[in-house]
C-alpha cells in the first residue's frame, strides 16, 4: 500500500511535458466570484439571524431560553457534518456551478420559512418552523462555504489563486460583521423580530437568483495544475484515506477546526459574553463589527501577500501565537468591563484569526495536491463546524449562574494556547506551487 501511494504521489511530477500550454483567464470569473461572496454574505446572515439579539429572540419564542436561542447557531454546525460531505460530491461528480445553486436556493426557502414562523401565534409552533427553516438554511451553507478554493483553483491563475481564496471565504465573516451591525438596528424588541427575519429572506433570495447565471467551468484552463485535475484525479475515498495518513495536513486541519470554531462561537456569544458587565445590544454589535472588519483587512493583506511570496509558513507559525495571546486578553479585559480594551482585542483577535483563513486554506491544497481542493478544503470547513459545535456548547455549559461567561473565556484560552505548539511542526513543501514552477520550466525549455 505504501508503495502504490508513494507512485501516486510522484506521479503528477513526471508527466509535465504533456500539459497543454495555452493557458487562458476570463473576465466573467470575476461575476462568479462576486455570486459567491454575496452568497457567503447571506449564508452568515442566515447564520446569525438571531444571535446578535438573544434576549429579543427569547420573548419572541415565548422565553424558550438563552440555550434554545444558541441552537439557531448551533445547527448550522451539526447539519454540517452531513451536507459537508454532500457538497463535496456534487463538486466532484456535477460541476461547482450546481453547488452553488444547489445552496443558494436551500438559503432562500428555509429564510422565508422562518420569516412564515411570524404568522404562527402559539409559540410551539413558531419555534418549530423557524428552526425548521434554520435547518434548511443549514443544509445550503456548505455548498456556498466550500466552493471558494475549488472555483479559485478552477478559474484563476497561480498568482492570483490565493488573493480570490480569500476574497470568497472571509465574505462569510463580512456577513458576520453585518449581522451583528444591522440586527441590533432593525431589531429594538420582540415584536420586531420578524422584520429581521423578513429583511434576511428578501437579501437571501436577491443573491439567489443572479447565481443561476454563474458559468459552468471556463473553456480553457487558467493554469498547468487545473489542466491536470482530470488527468490526474484521485478517486474521493483514496482521496480520504491519503488526507488520514498525511500528518501535516491532519495539523492544518485541526488548526483550522479549533481556530475558525473559535472566532465562530465568539461570534455567536459575543453579545451574551459582554452584556453583564453593561455594555448594551448596540455596543456589542460595534465589538462584533470590529471583530470582523479588522479580520477583513488582516485576511486581504495576507491573502495578496502569500500570493506574492509564497511564505505562508511563516504566517501561520507568527499568526497563531499571538491569537492564543489575544484570547487571554479577552479573558481579562471582560472581566475589567472597559469597553475601550475589549474593543482593542477584538481588532487584534479578528485581524489574526481571519489572516489565517486564506493561509491554511491554501496549505490545505498545498500540502496534500494533486487530491482535489473541494475535498480537501470540504474537510477543513467540515472540522470547523465540527470543533465550533463542541467549543459553543461547552461554552454554554460553561455559564456562569450569574450568566457570565468567565469559565467559558478560560476554556477558549486553554484551547486556543496548545495550538501554537502544533503548527510548529508543520513542514510540508508547497506541492502545487512546486509543481507550477517545474511544468513552466519545462515549457520554457
Amino acid at each position: 500500500m505504501e508503495s502504490r501511494t508513494k507512485i501516486d504521489d510522484e506521479s503528477w511530477h513526471e508527466d509535465v511535458e504533456a500539459m497543454p500550454t495555452g493557458f487562458k483567464t476570463y473576465k466573467i470569473r470575476f461575476f462568479g466570484l462576486t455570486m459567491i461572496a454575496l452568497c457567503n454574505i447571506a449564508s452568515s446572515l442566515n447564520w446569525l439571524a438571531v444571535a446578535p439579539i438573544p434576549d429579543y429572540s427569547n420573548s419572541y419564542f415565548g422565553g424558550i431560553g438563552l440555550t434554545a436561542v444558541n441552537w439557531f447557531s448551533n445547527v448550522f454546525m451539526l447539519v454540517y457534518l452531513v451536507a459537508g460531505p454532500l457538497s463535496s460530491y456534487v463538486y466532484e461528480h456535477w460541476n461547482i456551478k450546481m453547488g452553488l445553486v444547489i445552496g443558494a436556493v436551500l438559503q432562500a426557502i428555509g429564510a422565508w420559512l422562518r420569516y412564515f414562523s411570524s404568522f404562527i401565534h402559539d409559540p410551539k409552533g413558531r419555534f418549530a418552523l423557524a428552526m425548521l427553516g434554520q435547518v434548511i438554511c443549514a443544509v445550503g451553507q456548505p455548498f456556498i462555504l466550500n466552493i471558494c478554493t475549488p472555483y479559485s483553483a478552477l478559474w484563476f491563475s497561480a498568482g492570483s489563486r490565493g488573493t480570490a481564496s480569500m476574497i470568497a471565504g472571509v465574505t462569510n465573516s463580512v456577513g458576520m460583521a453585518v449581522a451583528s451591525l444591522i440586527l441590533p438596528a432593525i431589531v429594538t424588541g420582540a415584536d420586531s423580530v420578524h422584520t429581521g427575519f423578513l429583511v434576511i429572506a428578501c437579501v437571501t433570495t436577491g443573491v439567489a437568483l443572479p447565481a443561476l447565471f454563474v458559468p459552468k467551468k471556463p473553456k480553457t484552463p487558467p493554469s498547468h495544475s487545473a489542466s491536470s485535475k482530470d488527468k490526474f484525479a484521485i478517486p474521493f475515498r483514496r482521496s480520504l484515506g491519503q488526507l488520514a495518513k498525511n500528518w501535516n495536513y491532519l495539523i492544518i486541519m485541526v488548526s483550522f477546526g479549533i481556530l475558525c470554531g473559535m472566532a465562530s462561537a465568539l461570534t455567536s456569544l459575543l453579545t451574551q459574553i459582554v452584556q453583564p458587565y453593561g455594555v448594551s445590544v448596540d455596543d456589542a454589535g460595534f465589538l462584533g463589527a470590529a471583530f470582523i472588519i479588522a479580520g477583513l483587512v488582516g485576511a486581504i493583506v495576507t491573502g495578496i501577500f502569500i500570493d506574492k511570496t509564497g511564505r505562508h509558513k511563516i504566517v501561520l507559525k507568527v499568526f497563531v501565537p499571538i491569537v492564543g495571546a489575544a484570547y487571554l486578553g479577552f479573558y481579562f479585559v471582560v472581566k475589567s468591563a472597559n469597553y475601550s480594551a475589549m474593543m482593542g482585542v477584538c481588532c487584534i483577535l479578528g485581524f489574526f484569526t481571519f489572516s489565517l483563513l486564506p493561509v491554511a486554506l491554501e496549505l490545505s491544497v498545498e500540502s496534500s495536491y494533486p487530491i482535489s481542493e473541494a475535498i480537501s478544503s470540504s474537510l477543513l470547513w467540515m472540522c470547523s463546524q465540527i470543533l465550533g459545535l463542541i467549543i459553543l456548547t461547552v461554552m454554554d455549559a460553561l455559564r456562569n449562574p450569574d450568566d457570565t461567561y468567565s469559565r467559558g473565556l478560560i476554556f477558549a484560552t486553554c484551547v486556543s494556547f496548545p495550538i501554537c505548539i502544533f503548527t510548529t511542526l508543520y513542514n510540508s513543501p508547497n506541492k502545487r506551487i512546486e509543481f507550477e514552477d517545474k511544468a513552466n520550466h519545462n515549457q520554457q525549455q
